[in-house]
């Protein structure tokens, strides 16, 4: 009876543990210094470093995972870049290593001439 009260714990634990996954990502952007939020959250400004992480949850519960995450800064375009959920349980590969924004310059208001 120990065996299995052993047994039912080590495998509880173990679930626990491979359960969730993380994977840290670099966030930059040109010019430096653009606010990023991550699913409507703010997280810093670049240069940065942000830790994803990859939950699994109990059947039948389904949650996504998605990332929608902005950057934005004064006098520039926001820019946005989205991340949808792997179909394999436990893979945050699709959220990439590096996250790059290209910042666009606003264009000049042409009315007020």
């Amino acid at each position: 009876m120990k065996n299995i009260i052993r047994f039912i714990f080590a495998a509880i634990i173990f679930s626990l543990v491979c359960g969730c996954t993380s994977k840290l990502v670099r966030i930059d952007s040109k010019p430096a210094f653009a606010d990023i939020k991550i699913n409507n959250k703010s997280v810093g400004k670049t240069p940065m470093y942000h830790r994803f992480y990859d939950l699994w949850y109990p059947w039948p519960m389904k949650k996504t995972d998605d990332y929608l995450i902005q950057a934005q800064r004064p006098g520039f375009e926001p820019e946005v870049q989205i991340f949808h959920e792997t179909p394999v349980r436990a893979d945050i590969s699709y959220v990439p290593d590096e996250i790059f924004f290209k910042m666009v310059p606003l264009a000049p208001d042409e009315d007020m001439e």
